[in-house]
C-alpha cells in the first residue's frame, strides 16, 4: 500500500494516523528517519493538541552526537492498516522511526514524487 511520497529535496514523507486522548483520529505527516530507532517523534504543540499523557523520559542521542533528555508519551498509531501502541518522543519535527515500521517491507522510489510503499510481513 502506498503511504506517501518522496519530496523534491529527497525526504521520505509518511502518513500515519494518531489517536488523541478521546480516541479521535488525526492524520500526521512525518519524515522517515532511519537513524531514529524509536517509533514516533512529534513536536510539543502537536502532543499537547492530541492530549497525550506523559509516560516518562529517555535520553536521546541526536545526529550531532549531543545527548538530550526528552519527554515520552504513549499513543495509539495506525500505519497502513496496522494499529498499535507506540512510544512518542517529543522533538522539533514529526519523525517516524524504525521501531514503528518493524515487521513491514518498505519500498521507496528514490525520485521526486516517488511512491513509498509499505506491506506487512507475514
Amino acid at each position: 500500500m502506498t503511504i506517501r511520497h518522496v519530496t523534491a529535496s529527497g525526504h521520505v514523507q509518511i502518513q500515519i494516523v494518531v489517536e488523541d486522548s478521546n480516541e479521535g483520529t488525526h492524520d500526521v505527516q512525518a519524515l522517515l528517519d532511519t537513524g531514529f530507532n524509536g517509533a514516533l517523534a512529534l513536536p510539543a504543540q502537536r502532543i499537547a493538541a492530541l492530549g497525550l499523557k506523559r509516560r516518562g523520559q529517555v535520553t536521546a542521542v541526536l545526529a550531532s552526537g549531543e545527548e538530550r533528555n526528552v519527554p515520552t508519551y504513549r499513543a495509539t498509531v495506525r500505519v497502513g492498516r496496522t494499529r498499535h501502541s507506540a512510544v512518542v518522543a517529543e522533538a522539533g519535527e514529526s519523525l517516524v522511526g524504525m521501531r514503528l515500521l518493524w515487521g513491514f517491507d518498505l519500498g521507496i522510489q528514490c525520485i521526486d514524487g516517488g511512491k513509498v510503499d509499505l506491506d506487512r510481513l507475514s
